[in-house]
């Protein structure tokens, strides 16, 4: 269990920088019953190392952002997650959130998860999960990720996230050593 903690606190630490944005993330709306996934963002393999010798780091995400502002709503990152060998999920969530009620992720119609928002900074909210081996397979022949939050007037959220090419990143991400 301490194990499990400590390495979803390294891999929210790890990645809560490389997700910082200069802008203020846009407030969260309500989700409307007819809402698309923003497709104009697909999933986008990144890597970096800190230094020459340093192990490539890689992560796969998808960057939501506001229409008119291009201000960032929501990121989801998948990355390795080191301390178990498989990959683990990190949702860099919008300001403006009621922090108890945690946030949620659904691929499709299928059983809804709820995880505890972690942390904070000047860029939003942080939740994390290691993603088990069936888990990924569902969001591979999944169409969209829903992830659920409360505003801070406790108005439920739901952005719905395009798994369309999620398939062929994480290909990418597990062919990189």
């Amino acid at each position: 269990m301490i194990a499990s903690s400590a390495a979803l606190w390294l891999v929210l630490s790890a990645a809560g920088p490389a997700l910082a944005e200069d802008a203020k993330p846009a407030q969260p709306k309500p989700a409307d019953s007819n809402a698309k996934p923003a497709d104009a963002n697909p999933w986008a393999v990144n890597c970096s190392s800190g230094s020459a010798t340093a192990e490539l780091q890689c992560q796969v995400s998808q960057n939501l952002t506001e229409a008119k502002s291009g201000q960032r709503v929501l990121t989801v990152t998948v990355r390795r997650d080191n301390a178990n060998g498989g990959l683990a999920m990190l949702l860099a969530l919008p300001h403006g959130l009621f922090l108890p009620s945690g946030a949620s992720f659904q691929i499709d119609q299928g059983q809804k998860t709820t995880l505890a928002i972690q942390t904070s900074d000047q860029n939003g909210a942080y939740a994390a999960t290691p993603l088990s081996a069936d888990l990924i397979k569902t969001m591979k022949s999944g169409t969209n990720l829903n992830i659920g939050m409360e505003s801070v007037t406790r108005k439920p959220v739901t952005i719905p996230v395009s798994l369309a090419g999620f398939t062929a990143a994480v290909a990418k991400l597990e062919s990189i050593k």
